[in-house]
């Protein structure tokens, strides 16, 4: 799924103020939002020009992501994010993240970053401000402050254990910067909470392969595969074509992630 389809499927959280008296055409405008961002947008700009408020930008915030337009999304949702703050509504926070999200997957770290900080400052516990410290330390590594981005991927792990994509960001960041000991050790916690991820198998092949275990990489980047739709799939199909098979003499190595329940069928 994609981050945008993640964001409209999570907006907002249950009954918050401003939402209460136009829940149904909210909804209404989300639903158009996934399938035609185009017609939504249109929609939200009317609603806001009624007086729509915080969640007619909301919405327009969305859609506008949707359809490409980075640009107007930051502005919608940034604007929306103050007018929540000022009414004292928490919804701020829930909309200064969809922005540092879309802000962070758009390559604006700067941006992502400013709008992390303000979510930051009204987050209120460390398990809420999990997941903004995996967006800033996504903006960190776009700016190639590594050691700033795992310290913010420790505070993500320290608030959360479990914030979705924590472990395997730290074992993505511990092996690039040669730390393949803690590589693997972040890996393995990635692959206790998601082991039929494809994004996790790809990058415990990754590691075993910076570690020289071609044969354990290649069984991880073939879990992967199985997944052709996924990024990371496509990603494990060309490290496979790209790794030769290990000599039959070789000895096997300990898996650095579980391999994929049995409820998952086998590539075809």
């Amino acid at each position: 799924m994609s981050l945008i389809a993640l964001l409209i499927a999570a907006a907002p959280p249950a009954a918050p103020d401003p939402y209460a008296a136009t829940r149904s055409r909210y909804n209404a405008c989300l639903a158009v939002a996934k399938s035609d961002p185009d017609r939504a947008v249109a929609m939200a700009q009317g609603w806001r020009i009624e007086g729509g408020g915080v969640p007619a930008r909301h919405c327009l915030g969305l859609a506008q992501a949707a359809r490409g337009d980075t640009a107007g999304a930051l502005l919608s949702l940034e604007t929306a994010a103050g007018e929540a703050r000022a009414a004292g509504s928490a919804l701020a926070l829930l909309l200064w993240q969809a922005a540092a999200e879309i802000a962070a997957d758009a390559g604006k770290p700067d941006r992502a970053l400013a709008d992390a900080d303000a979510a930051l400052a009204i987050a209120g516990d460390d398990r809420t401000a999990a997941p903004l410290h995996i967006v800033r330390a996504q903006a960190l590594v776009d700016l190639k402050r590594d050691a700033d981005a795992m310290a913010e991927l420790d505070d993500a792990l320290h608030g959360d254990p479990d914030v979705p994509w924590g472990w395997l960001l730290k074992a993505t960041l511990a092996r690039r910067t040669g730390d393949l000991a803690g590589a693997e050790t972040a890996i393995l916690e990635a692959g206790k909470r998601t082991p039929d991820s494809p994004e996790v198998q790809y990058e415990a092949g990754n590691i075993a392969a910076a570690r020289g275990h071609f044969d354990l990489a290649r069984q991880a980047w073939t879990a992967a595969a199985s997944d052709g739709e996924s990024v990371a799939g496509r990603a494990a199909a060309k490290a496979l074509a790209d790794t030769p098979a290990a000599p039959a003499s070789a000895p096997a190595a300990t898996p650095l992630a579980p391999p994929p329940s049995p409820a998952t069928p086998p590539p075809q």
